[in-house]
């Protein structure tokens, strides 16, 4: 029987053995005993492909082809499922084995999606290819990321977004290299360090897809550290590579480690000296390390977004480390005998192994974090201020009581190297977590109402008298039951009674047909993957039906069993997309745009981009998703994550702006050229048993914002020169390739609640 994700058949982990660093790294004597470890595959993240040709290592997230394009060869594959591999643990560590390259890049790229879904509670998505359906934007699913171990022979290795795969490239190292030997050749793919931080950048991508644009210095920036963050706690999952620097530096992780730096090889290889980018410290003239203190005004003064994402690293771990010599005071205690000062000599093997475990789990927990704080950041436009505020909201909604201090070390370690929020008056765990909805509907009524006769237009179905808070109830309700229940909800957007009076029939009647076709591919795709139907009881409608396209559910897409089905998750979040899309064009009003900082009026500048079908400023529904999260009692939490977008023209002269922001209103001018794009959205947090608005992350700036548009107009003016690849440290002014110069310029256009 072919595997199934709903299979209960047993089949034990894959163990595949790789390089813990890189090869020339684990040359050295010193690092003998860990130039190598075991990764630890979960078996049904990766089921056998019975029935498939083989080209290489290939699972439900990645697909290796091995095709080296200046060499003009397919390498030979490895098939992990042969039985010798398998028992054996996979192939010896081997640089000059093509086929342990494929070992390598499979098994820590999959590692790494292990850590994002474990932190996250859902599978992972790469983001969708796109393409132009009767009139509308229609996503498609991306089943893998393909692998190239060997596509590039220069010193790079990138995500490519376009081709969807991640590519890593081998050159010989230069003349003056202290790495490698000079003229031998290094191969990226060898690094764990630049596998992880590569799959990062396609895991971000399928979660932010705006985040790789140029909106401001720290989108790129916040891109490049986030990447390096994981891949430096990535390591602290080895044992033996964390008991080996722990002994190394007598406990003291702020003394020079392998834990401090990363992409050891390439930095050294090519004639740097050092480690690429070594963000905890730097070699001094006399040849020493000292450890980089942190200054107030160092974000400020870093340029370009491999210098600010260092600072952002910094930060992050200086928290890590305030909270590990913390949790470790009371070893060093008593192996000291209270004076705090270890004696002469190796550490005491059983100090070292608890010094070790408290290392790993402040590490598990600080990555954890970090993975969990982007889902509550705003869906674009986000800067590192907004990222320590998502930091602090996600850790507190998930453990309120923060007893072992992790959020003050945060804020500590982020106020040391000046990444806080523009504009706050009072740093303090309260002001900085976002809002709730309820904090957000008493600032919107405590904000002073304009003067009558202003000319600021009335909201006529949310009168400003009555009960304040049940238009926020209501909304609340409708968003309920879109989730709970679907179909109902569909049903009643089909009505001819609910459906908006601007609205053009045409593409209004094609967007509900599509909702409808995204519900039934759902349908379709559980009735052929569960062995037994009945689990989900009455609520599979018509299943013995052939045709797809009248199945229909009638319970919450993003709850039932099926969801451990990635491709089942991609069309519920679709058709919730869809669904949300509708909705909001049907019930929005003033109250609501003010509460959200989403803009309705179509008094607002003729730049903000129009939707096609409803004649009134686009939304765009970027993402509705499911969190699931164990908490500080083992209870689990679940959350709904939505995002929407609006978008606006933008220009480099002002003068040009002001033209454009006079002509007449019309659909017709999302069509006109444009020097930029300048985006605003919102991240709603919504809870899954009341379906409550729990918090509400706003862009800082509105769509109709002239600051906003301002601030995004002096930063593309300000840009500097490109850098030449993902490994040389320069600002950039845009390129079309994303990730090969850390930007991507993604045009938009009105896709109609589609993302």
């Amino acid at each position: 029987m072919p595997d199934s994700p709903f299979s209960t058949e047993f089949r034990p982990p894959r163990n595949l053995r790789v390089y813990a660093f890189d090869p020339a790294t684990g040359r050295k004597f010193a690092n003998r005993t860990t130039r190598e470890v075991t990764i630890t595959l979960p078996a049904d993240m990766e089921p056998p492909n019975e029935g498939r040709s083989m080209v290489g290592p290939s699972g439900r997230y990645f697909e290796v082809i091995d095709y080296d394009p200046s060499s003009r060869v397919f390498y030979k594959p490895i098939d992990l499922n042969d039985p010798e591999v398998w028992l054996g643990g996979g192939l010896p560590a081997s640089p000059e084995d093509p086929q342990f390259h494929q070992q390598m890049v499979y098994a820590v790229a999959m590692n790494t999606v292990a850590v994002f879904e474990h932190a996250l509670g859902r599978p992972m998505l790469w983001a969708p290819k796109t393409k132009k359906s009767r009139g509308l934007w229609v996503d498609e699913y991306v089943p893998q990321l393909r692998i190239y171990p060997h596509a590039l022979r220069e010193a790079n290795a990138y995500y490519d977004p376009a081709k969807k795969a991640l590519l890593f490239g081998y050159f010989r190292a230069a003349a003056d290299s202290t790495g490698a030997p000079p003229g031998t050749m290094v191969f990226t793919c060898l690094s764990h360090d630049v596998i992880v931080h590569e799959t990062v950048h396609a895991l971000l991508d399928g979660l932010h897809p705006r985040y790789a644009e140029n909106a401001n210095p720290d989108m790129r920036a916040l891109h490049e550290a986030f990447a390096d963050i994981v891949a430096l706690f990535q390591l602290f999952s080895f044992p033996e590579v964390l008991e080996d620097q722990i002994s190394k530096t007598r406990g003291d992780l702020k003394r020079q480690s392998l834990l401090g730096q990363l992409a050891q090889e390439f930095g050294q290889s090519i004639g740097r000296g050092h480690a690429l980018r070594d963000f905890l410290g730097h070699v001094g003239e006399d040849g020493e390390w000292t450890l980089r203190p942190a200054t107030p005004d160092a974000l400020r003064r870093a340029k370009g977004p491999h210098a600010r994402g260092a600072v952002l690293v910094a930060a992050v771990f200086r928290a890590f480390l305030t909270i590990y010599e913390t949790r470790v005071s009371d070893l060093f205690r008593i192996a000291s005998h209270g004076s705090g000062v270890l004696r002469q000599g190796d550490l005491d093997p059983d100090l070292k192994k608890r010094l070790a475990a408290e290392a790993a789990q402040c590490a598990r927990r600080v990555l954890r974090i970090c993975i969990r704080a982007m889902d509550y950041t705003p869906p674009v436009n986000v800067d590192m201020g907004d990222y320590l505020r998502a930091i602090l909201t996600a850790d507190h909604d998930l453990f309120p009581k923060d007893e072992q201090g992790y959020r003050d070390a945060f804020i500590e370690a982020f106020t040391a190297w000046g990444i806080l929020p523009e504009g706050m008056p009072i740093i303090s765990e309260t002001t900085l977590l976002w809002p709730t909805a309820t904090e957000a509907e008493r600032a919107r009524q405590a904000t002073p109402k304009p003067a009558k006769g202003d000319g600021t237009p009335k909201d006529e179905a949310q009168p400003e008298d009555g009960d304040k808070s049940s238009w926020l109830n209501k909304l609340q309700g409708d968003l309920g039951l879109m989730l709970s229940k679907p179909r109902r909800m569909l049903s009643y957007l089909n009505d001819e009674n609910n459906k908006p009076e601007a609205a053009q029939p045409k593409t209004y009647n094609a967007l509900l047909d599509q909702a409808g076709k995204d519900a039934s591919e759902v349908a379709f795709l559980i009735r052929n993957r569960m062995h037994d139907l009945t689990k989900l009881g009455d609520t599979l409608k018509d299943r013995s039906k052939p045709n797809r396209n009248v199945l229909k559910l009638d319970v919450n897409l993003l709850e039932v069993d099926a969801i451990r089905d990635r491709e089942v998750f991609f069309y519920a979040s679709n058709h919730y997309k869809r669904l949300l899309w509708l909705l909001i064009n049907t019930k929005k009003t003033k109250r609501f745009g003010e509460l959200t900082g989403l803009c309705f009026d179509n008094t607002i500048p003729p730049t903000v981009m129009r939707s096609q079908t409803m004649g009134s400023p686009s939304l765009h529904v970027a993402a509705v998703r499911i969190a699931k999260r164990i908490g500080a009692r083992g209870q689990h939490e679940r959350e709904y994550v939505i995002e929407i977008i609006q978008t606006r023209r933008g220009y480099l002269s002002f003068d040009q702006q002001l033209e454009e922001d006079h002509r007449e209103v019309q659909p017709a001018n999302n069509k006109r050229p444009y020097d930029f794009l300048y985006r605003a959205g919102t991240t709603f947090l919504i809870d899954a048993r009341s379906f409550a608005i729990r918090r509400l992350i706003r862009s800082r700036y509105d769509i109709s914002s002239p600051k906003g548009l301002e601030a995004h107009r002096r930063h593309l003016a300000g840009e500097g020169t490109r850098p030449r690849n993902a490994f040389h440290a320069a600002s950039s002014a845009g390129s079309d390739h994303a990730f090969t110069e850390l930007h991507l310029h993604d045009p938009f256009e009105d896709r109609e609640g589609v993302s």
